[in-house]
C-alpha cells in the first residue's frame, strides 16, 4: 500500500502544473467534491470517496481529476480485493485512467494509475514514517479545499517529523508557487531533489518555478533530469515538448517529440504450473511480418524465462536482459526474413525499433521509451556511463513514450 501515497499527493499538485490548470475545466463544485472525496478516502471509506468523485464528474463532466480520482480508488481496490475481484477492479481503473489521460494528456494521476498497472515495480521514493504521513495526510486536505496557508503549515510539519521525505517539500513548495512566489518555490523544490535526486515529480516543479522566471534553459535541464530520474512520468516528457514548441520552435523544429505507441501484440504469462504461455492479440491481421516479428519477440522471452526458471536465481538473467535480448532476437528474425522473402514490417513504431537497432541504440530506446522499474540498475548504469545521454538520445530521434 505504500506506493499509493504518492497518487493522492499527485492529484493535489496537478493543479500547480500551468498546462493541467489550463485544461481542467474543474471549479468550485467540482473541487469542494473532490476535496471531499479525498478527505474520505484518506479515512478509508472508499466506497463513499467513490460517490464523491462521480458527483464530481457530474459537476464537471470534461475534467479529468474526477476520472483519475476514480482511477486511483480501483487501482487501490484491486490490491486487497479478492483473487476473483482483482481483473474486475484493475480493468475499471484502467478504463477511468485512460478516460482521464484523453481528458487531459498532463494528468499525473491517470498515468500513475496507467504505470502501476502496467508495472508493478516498488516505487525509487522512501515513504513517510508514520508520524509524518499522518500529518501529510491533514495537509492533503487543507490543500485539496484550497486553504494554502493551513496546508504549507501542514507540510513544514511533515518536513520537520521527517525531514528526508523529499515529497513533503515538494508540497511545500506547491503552495508558494501557487501564489506567485518562484523563487521560494524553486529553494524547496531544489532542495527536494537533492533530498531525492531521482523525485521526478520534483525535478518537474522545479523546471516550472525556472520556466516562470524565464530561466529557459535551466528550465529544460531539469526536465531532462526528471526524465532520467524516472522515465515512466509521462507529464515530465509532455512539459518538455511543451517547453520546447512553445518557448523555443525554431531551435527543435528539426526534432518535435513524437510518441512511441508500440504495441507489442503479445504477452508472456506464467500459469499455476510455472510454465510460460503466449497470450496474442487478436486484432490485426495475422500471416503479416508485423506479426510475425511479435510473435518471436514473445517466443523468445517465453524461452529465456523457462531457461532462467529451469537453472534458477543464481544464473536468471534481469528482466531488463531479457527484454533487450527478446528484441534483438525478433529484430534479427525480421531482417532475415525480410531478405529471403523481400517483405518487410510495416507498422512505423516497429520499423523504429528497426532503425534503433541498426544505430546501436536499442539498449537506451527500451530504458528511457519501455522504462520499468525493474530496468533501474540498468538504467543508473546507462546514465553514469551516458551523463548527457537523455538529452542526446531525444535530440536525435524526438521520441517520447
Amino acid at each position: 500500500m505504500k506506493q499509493l501515497r504518492p497518487l493522492l499527493l499527485s492529484l493535489l499538485l496537478a493543479w500547480a502544473h500551468p498546462a493541467a490548470l489550463a485544461a481542467e475545466p474543474c471549479r468550485d463544485d467540482c473541487r469542494r467534491l473532490l476535496a471531499e472525496g479525498q478527505a474520505l478516502e484518506g479515512q478509508g471509506k472508499l466506497p463513499e470517496a467513490l460517490q464523491k468523485y462521480k458527483e464530481a464528474e457530474t459537476a464537471a463532466p470534461q475534467s479529468s481529476l474526477p476520472q483519475s480520482a476514480a482511477a486511483g480508488v480501483f487501482y487501490r481496490l484491486s490490491t486487497m480485493a479478492r483473487p476473483d475481484k482483482v481483473a474486475e477492479m484493475r480493468r475499471l481503473a484502467r478504463a477511468l485512467a485512460g478516460r482521464a489521460v484523453s481528458l487531459n494528456p498532463d494528468n499525473p494521476v491517470g498515468h500513475e494509475v496507467l504505470r502501476l498497472l502496467d508495472d508493478p515495480g516498488p516505487s525509487p521514493l522512501r515513504a513517510p514514517a508514520p508520524e509524518a504521513a499522518a500529518l501529510m495526510a491533514q495537509a492533503e486536505q487543507h490543500f485539496a479545499a484550497g486553504r494554502l496557508r493551513e496546508a504549507l503549515a501542514g507540510y513544514e510539519a511533515v518536513m520537520r517529523a521527517d525531514p528526508r521525505y523529499s515529497s513533503a517539500w515538494v508540497a511545500a513548495g506547491n503552495c508558494h508557487f501557487l501564489q506567485r512566489d518562484l523563487v521560494r518555490a524553486e529553494s524547496l523544490f531544489r532542495r527536494a531533489t537533492e533530498i531525492e535526486p531521482r523525485n521526478a515529480q520534483a525535478w518537474r516543479f522545479l523546471a516550472s518555478s525556472l520556466g516562470g522566471q524565464g530561466k529557459l534553459d535551466a528550465a529544460e535541464t531539469a526536465l531532462l533530469t526528471a526524465i532520467a530520474a524516472d522515465p515512466s512520468q509521462r507529464p515530465s516528457w509532455n512539459a518538455l515538448a511543451q517547453l520546447r514548441a512553445q518557448s523555443r520552435p525554431q531551435a527543435h523544429a528539426a526534432a518535435p517529440l513524437r510518441s512511441l505507441a508500440l504495441r507489442r501484440g503479445a504477452q508472456v504469462e506464467q500459469g499455476a504450473d510455472g510454465k510460460f504461455t503466449l497470450q496474442m492479440d487478436s486484432s490485426g491481421p495475422q500471416q503479416t511480418p508485423d506479426y510475425a516479428l511479435r510473435l518471436a519477440r514473445a517466443m523468445a522471452e517465453a524461452n529465456m524465462r523457462t531457461e532462467d526458471a529451469a537453472k534458477g536465481k543464481p544464473v536468471a538473467r534481469s528482466p531488463f536482459e531479457i527484454e533487450l535480448g527478446s528484441w534483438r532476437q525478433a529484430l534479427k528474425v525480421a531482417a532475415e526474413a525480410q531478405a529471403a522473402s523481400g517483405k518487410g514490417i510495416s507498422d512505423p513504431d516497429l520499423r523504429t525499433m528497426q532503425a534503433l537497432e541498426r544505430d546501436g541504440q536499442l539498449e537506451p530506446a527500451i530504458l528511457l521509451l519501455q522504462f520499468r522499474q525493474a530496468y533501474r540498475p540498468q538504467l543508473e548504469a546507462w546514465l553514469a556511463a551516458h551523463p548527457d545521454g537523455v538529452r542526446a538520445f531525444i535530440d536525435r530521434y524526438g521520441l517520447q513514450p
